[in-house]
């Protein structure tokens, strides 16, 4: 499912933030501790897309797309991570009796499609979607959607060794403010976006960092303090969105050039097909207005007498049997039906003879 209409995903982002601002968020527990980092290979670093509850509710049907096409696709390069915050607050909502969307969008049932979707990938140990463990944070006092922010640093700073490529998928602007402030990037959905989009450019950006932290591993030029990865603190739909809009008029300027070309094919034969239909559909006519302005002629002049020139209407049928009737019978037969004017008006002709229609 997913859902592209902006005052439902915004309904959806109202509930989550109504369920954060009532205080449920994941416990702390300050006696757990981060993971070792040093016990990583820094040479290699992996891609992590981290999801929010808005997200998961409004496009779950992208992040499954996702999920694919980093198993089918893309070997692997990315894994989709479930905040426990997440976790937490879609079980809040599944029981939720808002009604601002429509009973095919209810938050409840929403909210239980994120629950299954999340259940069937962790219980099939599905390695592209993971879920946040207890021991992967770096904050433990962090609540709300600052725990999703910490799950963000975590993967960025400490998973791995550090210096890894996160993305924050929410379509909550505050929670991609401070994610940006602290250089995560973030992908808010916008109408158009699909997963195809979203997973190439993230591939190209996670071989990019991994070709600079091998050529060059020690350079500050690229890594900060710590071997953290500077980024620039720019939504990265930005250039998705660019991008997509390169391809879209790529597409259309193609159309455009095909298009004449086949509206005039089109017009040819519409115009091929339409004269056929129409010039036989006129001599049809013509045909018939013929035999029956010379049966009415015939009919005319002779009267019950019309068995006497061997005048058999069955047999009229063409007309060149009407041109073959007229030369036998002669001009006499038919002189009282032709205008004597001296000026010939075919159209007048058809106003004044409208019998013969």
């Amino acid at each position: 499912m997913n859902i592209q209409d902006e005052e439902h995903l915004s309904a959806i982002s109202d509930c989550v933030l109504d369920l954060r601002e009532n205080n449920v968020f994941v416990p702390t527990d300050k006696s757990l501790g981060t993971a070792d980092s040093g016990k990583y290979h820094k040479f290699h670093k992996s891609a992590y897309l981290v999801v929010d509850t808005n997200f998961i509710l409004s496009h779950l049907s992208i992040l499954e797309d996702l999920e694919n096409l980093s198993h089918d696709k893309y070997a692997g390069c990315y894994q989709i991570v479930i905040p426990k915050q997440v976790i937490h607050e879609l079980d809040g909502l599944k029981d939720s009796d808002k009604s601002v969307l429509t009973s095919r969008h209810s938050i409840s049932k929403l909210a239980r499609s994120a629950i299954d979707w999340c259940y069937a990938h962790f219980h099939e140990s599905v390695p592209t979607v993971t879920g946040q463990r207890l021991h992967e944070r770096i904050d433990v006092d962090a609540t709300k959607d600052d725990s999703i922010l910490d799950c963000c640093l975590y993967f960025q700073n400490v998973e791995n060794g550090g210096g890894n490529f996160v993305v924050l998928m929410s379509d909550d602007k505050n929670l991609c403010v401070k994610a940006l402030v602290n250089n995560v990037l973030t992908v808010s959905y916008r109408t158009g976006m699909d997963a195809e989009l979203i997973a190439s450019n993230i591939v190209n950006e996670l071989q990019l960092l991994n070709s600079v932290i091998a050529n060059e591993p020690c350079s500050d030029q690229h890594t900060g303090q710590g071997g953290d990865m500077i980024v620039d603190d720019v939504n990265m739909y930005t250039e998705l969105y660019q991008q997509q809009q390169q391809q879209q008029q790529q597409q259309q300027q193609e159309l455009d050039r095909q298009q004449p070309k086949k509206m005039a094919d089109v017009d040819r034969e519409s115009t091929s097909n339409s004269f056929s239909d129409v010039s036989l559909q006129i001599f049809s006519q013509v045909t018939t207005l013929v035999l029956e302005a010379i049966n009415y002629a015939i009919n005319s002049t002779y009267g019950d007498d019309v068995y006497m020139i061997e005048y058999d209407e069955s047999k009229m049928k063409t007309l060149r049997d009407a041109g073959k009737c007229i030369l036998r019978l002669g001009f006499s037969t038919f002189a009282d039906f032709f205008d004597r004017r001296n000026v010939y008006n075919p159209m007048q002709i058809l106003k004044d003879r409208t019998e013969f229609g």
